[in-house]
């Protein structure tokens, strides 16, 4: 049955329904037609005409599905696809180093880039320790950050102790603590690293000096005692 007896019989007896259909159906099906032909025709003379669009829509990397999908299947199949690089157990997730910089520490660790004024020099095990205090003090609101702050602190007697960045450059824009440190009677102690003392502060970035603070009622103050001996015990 041609198209022409579809539509007649679809609209019956009603000659304006069977004018209808021819006048609006054919223009769209031709229509249709047309863009398929040549939709299809593109394809067929300009074989390359996708590879920008295959190049951009299915690489792995940008469709994070596929790895969940790749995990449907049978208990023995591996999985096709792999979205990053470090699922995959044959490629290296980072660069071997190189047998120098393997044996070679940091100069901040061995103290040979470490100013000879920065004295005393708390070691590793007491430089873990300080650290570690000055979180807690950070917590308790008992930490002054900063040179400045520090020297506020010292001035209005409310220091217990003062650690100092070794690998500051330069050093001598906070050498006036130690001297004021003296003065005040307060202990004092330089650690290697300013970045690792700003991570102890609570900030992301490198910090060269702070004060903590003493507090009465304060749950640290038995620790903050003992670290102020073992830092005179350090300067004798």
């Amino acid at each position: 049955m041609t198209r022409n007896h579809v539509g007649s019989a679809r609209a019956g007896s009603n000659p304006a329904a069977h004018e209808f259909l021819l006048s609006s159906s054919s223009p769209v099906l031709l229509l249709l037609h047309v863009r398929i032909w040549k939709v299809l025709l593109t394809l067929f003379l300009f074989p390359g005409f996708l590879k920008p669009y295959k190049n951009r829509f299915f690489q792995p990397g940008l469709l994070p599905f596929r790895s969940a999908l790749s995990s449907i299947g049978p208990p023995g199949l591996k999985p096709q696809y792999q979205s990053h690089p470090s699922q995959n157990p044959s490629l290296p997730t980072s660069l071997p180093l190189s047998s120098q910089e393997q044996s070679t520490p940091p100069a901040t660790m061995t103290g040979e880039a470490v100013n000879p004024k920065a004295y005393p020099l708390a070691d590793s095990q007491m430089t873990i320790t300080i650290l570690d205090l000055v979180q807690q003090a950070a917590n308790y609101k008992q930490l002054k950050k900063g040179a400045n702050e520090a020297t506020k602190t010292l001035n209005r007697g409310m220091s217990e102790f003062i650690v100092l960045a070794a690998d500051t450059e330069p050093l001598e824009i906070l050498l006036h603590l130690p001297l004021l440190a003296e003065d005040k009677n307060v202990p004092y102690v330089f650690v290697p690293s300013k970045q690792a003392l700003g991570r102890a502060c609570g900030v992301t970035r490198p910090v060269i000096a702070c004060s903590v603070t003493s507090n009465e009622g304060s749950q640290l103050k038995t620790q903050i005692q003992n670290l102020k001996d073992a830092i005179e015990k350090l300067m004798i």
